[in-house]
């Protein structure tokens, strides 16, 4: 009995501590009881010492119980909360960014109803500290936004739902940059995730004509003839509840599919694709593609030197004589210097434009092949192409037939 007045009294000596963030009183209690932290974690639902430092943000003492019992960051109060929940309730977010440091999966730990910190900090607000720590839970756990609550919402719909469109375009714009491994499959899927009515992100949008959801999800991989468990698409929703300024986006789908391929052959979307592609490589495929891309690369150029047709020669002897001869009549006995393509003009553009589209298309796939690499390198690798490929357009511009067909 004694004992166990003792050991009542030791815990209750540590959750003071907690609260007063005093680290040596952990070791005190372990001290006089060894299995002071396991008696407290063999409860399923309890406020362990971690809630209560998490509670008063005492940064060092929540660091140090997590490190000693780190079962203590999963684990849920009588009010559904994990330490997490309870750090972010109260505003401690240098304490969530350490203790997902520790244990980036604790980003995914669901509370009540289901909501992890991730859809806490969605609903929480469109200020610029709480987006910060919304990019920094998606760097530490990327897979974090799979997850959704009770009714199925996931963190775009909780807030678009909560009217956080900062942070709703925040996480629109991480998945459209996003180059992990599966980024475009998981873009796709989370863009037309449905909640428990069956509602997508642009059901939502449409419900509550949110012109400035519609107009952005537009420009991405939603899907606008989807239809919710009443066999209603966004369309239909928007046209159900009238208001004062309808939404216009949806009266030019046509259009809307024209700015989705646009941008998806955008300088910017090639960059997307090929990052993305490569973090699906491995090594042995990552230097074959490079081996396959640098030989037409290497074609293209070549076909510069030596473009179709040849070149008009210069020089005054027989066999020159006889070349300008053949030259003159391949080009209709139109006068061209030496050196220069003996191709029609209008054949020589369109060979150029389409080499040089390959060749550029070539260059930036073997940029975005290489590994990571020290920055120096990385600065003579960049330099060493803007070298090749300025001598490519010059030798272009110098065997044009034509002096108005300029590269540069």
């Amino acid at each position: 009995m004694a004992n166990i007045v003792q050991d009542m009294a030791n815990i209750s000596d540590l959750y003071a501590a907690a609260s007063l963030g005093q680290i040596e009183a952990i070791y005190k209690a372990i001290h006089q009881n060894p299995r002071i932290l396991e008696d407290i974690d063999a409860a399923p639902f309890i406020n362990t010492p971690l809630h209560n430092s998490a509670f008063a943000g005492h940064l060092e003492f929540s660091i140090e119980i997590m490190r000693l019992k780190p079962s203590f960051g999963w684990k849920l109060n009588q009010q559904g909360f994990s330490p997490i929940h309870v750090a972010l309730q109260n505003n401690h977010r240098n304490l969530v960014r350490r203790l997902v440091e520790i244990n980036k999966d604790l980003v995914r730990v669901k509370g009540r109803e289901g909501v992890t910190p991730l859809h806490f900090v969605c609903q929480s607000g469109d200020d610029e500290e709480n987006i910060t720590l919304l990019i920094d839970l998606l760097k530490a756990c990327p897979d974090s936004i799979k997850e959704v609550n009770v009714r199925n919402e996931s963190a775009l719909h909780i807030a678009l739902i909560n009217g956080n469109f900062s942070v709703f375009r925040k996480l629109v714009h991480w998945l459209a940059n996003n180059v992990n491994k599966d980024a475009s499959s998981l873009e796709r899927s989370t863009l037309n995730w449905k909640d428990s009515a069956g509602n997508t992100i642009l059901h939502v949008a449409a419900l509550n004509n949110n012109q400035q959801a519609v107009d952005l999800l537009m420009s991405t991989m939603v899907n606008i003839n989807v239809r919710n468990l009443n066999n209603e698409t966004p369309l239909d929703l928007a046209q159900a509840h009238p208001h004062p300024h309808p939404l216009s986006q949806f009266e030019r789908p046509f259009f809307n599919y024209y700015r989705v391929i646009a941008k998806s052959f955008s300088f910017h979307g090639l960059m997307k694709t090929l990052k993305r592609f490569q973090s699906q490589l491995n090594e042995e495929n990552r230097n074959a593609y490079l081996v396959v891309v640098t030989l037409v690369v290497t074609a293209v150029y070549q076909a510069v030197l030596s473009p179709p047709g040849g070149l008009t020669q210069g020089g005054s002897d027989n066999n020159n004589a006889q070349n300008t001869t053949n030259t003159n009549n391949l080009l209709n006995s139109t006068t061209i210097a030496a050196g220069k393509s003996v191709m029609p003009l209008k054949y020589f553009s369109v060979i150029s434009v389409l080499n040089i589209y390959i060749f550029i298309i070539g260059i930036i796939t073997i940029l975005c092949m290489i590994p990571n690499s020290p920055r120096l390198f990385f600065i003579y690798t960049i330099f060493s192409v803007v070298i090749f490929i300025a001598s490519y357009f010059v030798s272009l511009s110098a065997i044009s037939p034509s002096k108005q067909f300029r590269i540069y």
